[in-house]
């Protein structure tokens, strides 16, 4: 078949050609940036649909969805459809080969980047919980004076983020029981039409792109998802 991202004249073509040259003087620069925008734009389009009336802008959030584009939708994506190129080199004329290959995307990339996504945003932006703050205070006011100042500081630092971690920990797991397997019934739902149009049609150099693009809509819904609280979850469950 004739690859689908067969563009004439107009901006789009002229994008598609800066994007190409970029790709062949850095691809794995080019790719993790054109994620790392996708990334942005998705979650500006999440915080403007989910954003109450005079909430500023979580600029942080922004920050972190950029890490997150550049790293694991950028590079992690690019490093696994290399993968599976060489796993499913028949993909492209073979229906056989190219619903193993979206077979295998679908059961080990699309939970794992799910999952990794939950966990992404429990880590980075959940608030840190108020008993690791606590924990470190009380910590402090028993141990003064009883052991040295810098020991203290390295045990209560300790002791504070073991409770901080344990917080953590708990949110995630909440998280992924609510949120995890609908996410994954959905994202089947859509990434096996994206992929499989991405692996038949698709020049390769272009996947990690087309596959970004498709993921503005999915990463708006996974940053609305990822984002709000645990009592907005058990209600739109």
């Amino acid at each position: 078949a004739a690859p689908l991202l067969v563009l004439r004249g107009g901006g789009a073509a002229a994008l598609l050609a800066a994007y190409t040259r970029a790709l062949s003087a850095a691809p794995f620069a080019t790719k993790g940036a054109s994620a790392a925008v996708v990334a942005v734009a998705a979650d500006g389009i999440a915080q403007s649909l989910t954003r109450k009336g005079g909430e500023a802008w979580d600029w942080a959030r922004t920050r972190w969805i950029v890490v997150w584009g550049v790293i694991f939708s950028g590079w992690a994506n690019a490093l696994w459809f290399d993968l599976l190129s060489r796993l499913f080199p028949e993909a492209r004329h073979s229906g056989i080969a190219l619903a193993q290959k979206v077979l295998a995307n679908q059961l080990v990339m699309a939970p794992a980047l799910s999952a990794a996504f939950f966990a992404f945003t429990v880590l980075t932006r959940t608030p840190p919980p108020a008993q690791s703050s606590e924990a470190f205070d009380r910590f402090d006011l028993e141990k003064r004076g009883r052991i040295g100042y810098h020991e203290l500081n390295v045990r209560a630092l300790g002791f504070a983020l073991s409770v901080w971690w344990a917080a953590k920990w708990a949110a995630l797991r909440r998280k992924l029981a609510a949120e995890l397997l609908p996410t994954l019934v959905r994202g089947n739902a859509y990434w096996t039409v994206v992929q499989t149009v991405n692996f038949r049609f698709v020049p390769p150099q272009c996947m990690v792109l087309f596959g970004n693009l498709a993921s503005c809509v999915w990463t708006t819904y996974l940053c609305i998802v990822a984002n709000r609280a645990a009592g907005d979850s058990s209600r739109n469950s």
